[in-house]
């Protein structure tokens, strides 16, 4: 299969991140992260959803870095994302933290995302580098507020209703990897307002199809 060159670059740069210290992480704890996401994405049988990982022995051998929760989370977010709560989003964030748990899901989307990709089209798996040494870089917007249709914290002004868009604003460098990687998979976000927009063999409308057909799939609520 021929890949456009775009996407995989953009696809590279995002898996490399995966390995770098991030806000609120250290590069090793995202490397640990992104293997517990592909440990869920890869198993014949995930756990299921009441199951937390880390309660059992040799699911995560890889983990010390990271805090147990997140672990957790990223586990479930990975195999289950259409049974979350707002129960357990805000047991999560007591022992995580907000914008810890806004991170975690970026990497967990990233980490789906291009290893998906990979295995739809043939492709060998990417292999995670190993991390880079460092603090978390602590960069966070500007100003960060509570939007009352949205569970996580975001970059100010909220919108006025729920807006996937706006999931990852808090931290932006985990909002710049994520429309980079969409820039390239599925549609520039200036292009958006344009129902004619077109790249490749499809057109917008089919596009639009096969992202509602996958999202019923995967049972996203949004």
């Amino acid at each position: 299969m021929e890949v456009r060159a775009d996407l995989l670059t953009a696809q590279r740069d995002a898996w490399d991140d995966l390995v770098r210290p991030g806000p609120c992480l250290s590069g090793e704890a995202r490397r640990e992260l992104a293997l517990t996401a592909l440990a869920a994405l890869t198993s014949a049988e995930p756990l299921p959803p009441w199951v937390a990982p880390s309660t059992l022995a040799d699911v995560l051998p890889h983990r010390s870095a990271a805090p147990t929760r997140a672990h957790d989370a990223v586990y479930r977010i990975a195999a289950h994302a259409g049974t979350l709560t707002i129960d357990w989003y805000n047991a999560i964030t007591t022992e995580v933290g907000e914008l810890a748990y806004v991170e975690l899901v970026a990497l967990t989307c990233t980490v789906a995302a291009v290893w998906s990709f990979r295995r739809s089209a043939g492709l060998d798996p990417w292999p995670l580098g190993d991390p880079v040494v460092g603090a978390p870089t602590g960069r966070v917007a500007d100003q960060v507020v509570h939007p009352a249709l949205n569970w996580v914290p975001v970059a100010a002004p909220a919108d006025q209703r729920a807006a996937v868009v706006q999931a990852f604003t808090a931290l932006p460098s985990e909002h710049t990897r994520t429309w980079r990687l969409a820039d390239a998979q599925y549609i520039p976000d200036l292009e958006m307002v344009d129902p004619r927009w077109t790249r490749g063999p499809l057109s917008r409308p089919q596009m639009e199809l096969v992202a509602t057909r996958v999202a019923q799939l995967r049972q996203c609520f949004f």
